[in-house]
């Protein structure tokens, strides 16, 4: 769902949308949800749309 939000919006920053993703991850740490389900949305809808985010630094320019 994160990952859907922050790219609908081409007008926001990379800062900006991974300021969304940090308070979505607060906003899941701090929910009622047990832990393993915790686990899963902060990989579903933090981590990965962070990796996504920053995927040329992580692998690099060539690909």
């Amino acid at each position: 769902m994160g990952l859907f939000i922050y790219r609908g919006t081409q007008m926001t920053s990379k800062l900006e949308q991974e300021e969304y993703l940090y308070r979505r991850a607060i906003d899941i740490i701090e929910s009622a949800d047990s832990d393993k389900d915790k686990e899963d949305l902060l990989f579903q809808e933090v981590w990965i749309p962070l990796a996504e985010l920053y995927k040329e630094r992580i692998v690099g320019p060539e690909g």
